[in-house]
């Protein structure tokens, strides 16, 4: 018996893996699910969408990002900042 669920657990775990791989998704993690939940984990990675392969490469925070976007970010925050300062001269006018 204990044969039959642990042939089971690495053939769902190898289709688990390789369905995830597909999906630029982790495929150890993958095996390990597909291992001790069989079919479901089966049905869970193939209904869930495929990750972008830069998104799944790219490390957190401002790695990996394209530099016209850093750019843009920047002037947002400049444009950000005059018009917070630019709302501070107005009240203070007001106020006076």
């Amino acid at each position: 018996m204990l044969l039959i669920i642990g042939l089971s657990g690495a053939v769902f775990g190898g289709a688990c893996a390789i369905v995830a791989s597909n999906k630029s998704r982790d495929a150890f993690g993958w095996f390990v699910l597909g291992f001790v939940f069989n079919l479901i984990a089966l049905i869970v990675i193939a209904a869930l969408t495929p990750l972008d392969k830069a998104k799944a490469m790219e490390d957190p925070g401002d790695k990996g990002r394209d530099i016209d976007e850093l750019l843009e970010k920047d002037e947002l925050r400049r444009k950000s900042a005059d018009l917070a300062a630019s709302l501070a001269q107005s009240r203070a006018k007001l106020n006076n």
